[in-house]
């Protein structure tokens, strides 16, 4: 089993960071203009936790509400493309807010109201999705050219850009078990 430490985990910034990086504790606002992001990984990607192909246990007990941690692994399927291969998936720990927020918009297969599991591929042109650090729109897709820059609720859903409004951030399949750790288990 893969355990999360501190460093792959994003803290939650004000609503007025820009954070596009994945998996960094120690990350820094990014001041940088949306057209110089990378659309095929998010920033930071040599800091992700990386797991192999196929399936993968992570403990993301260390956790706090509002953080978001990436877990990366290569895939063949066809839809991860412009992702270079490999499909990100994105952990967020919800805040009491967000919680509430998702009980009435949350999409299927989420299976803990705590954390909405998702695979961080715009569902617009498949591009990365990064990580905003907005608590009311933590996800936003890399590509921010004049017909892209979607951005995402804390349900995974549009909310802006050129994805249909309402269109989901897709859910992979997974199991969460909670106890004395919370681990996520990747099929």
């Amino acid at each position: 089993m893969h355990k999360l430490t501190r460093r792959h985990v994003i803290a939650t910034l004000s609503s007025t960071a820009v954070m596009l990086c994945p998996a960094i504790l120690n990350a820094q606002s990014l001041d940088l203009d949306w057209d110089d992001i990378p659309t095929k990984a998010p920033v930071g990607e040599a800091a992700l936790l990386e797991v192999g192909a196929g399936p993968a246990e992570v403990d993301v007990s260390t956790l706090n509400p509002g953080e978001v941690a990436v877990v990366a692994r290569p895939s063949d399927d066809e839809i991860y493309t412009a992702t270079g291969n490999t499909q990100y998936i994105g952990i967020l720990r919800r805040t009491d807010a967000q919680i509430a927020f998702g009980a009435e918009n949350d999409p299927d297969g989420v299976q803990d109201p705590e954390y909405l599991v998702v695979n961080l591929v715009c569902p617009h042109r498949g591009k990365a999705v990064g990580i905003t650090g907005d608590p009311t729109t933590p996800f936003a897709c890399t590509d921010r050219g004049d017909r892209h820059a979607t951005d995402f609720n804390a349900s995974g859903q549009v909310v802006s850009g050129a994805a249909d409004v309402g269109e989901q951030l897709p859910v992979p399949a997974y199991t969460i078990a909670t106890g004395a750790a919370v681990v996520l288990t990747i099929a």
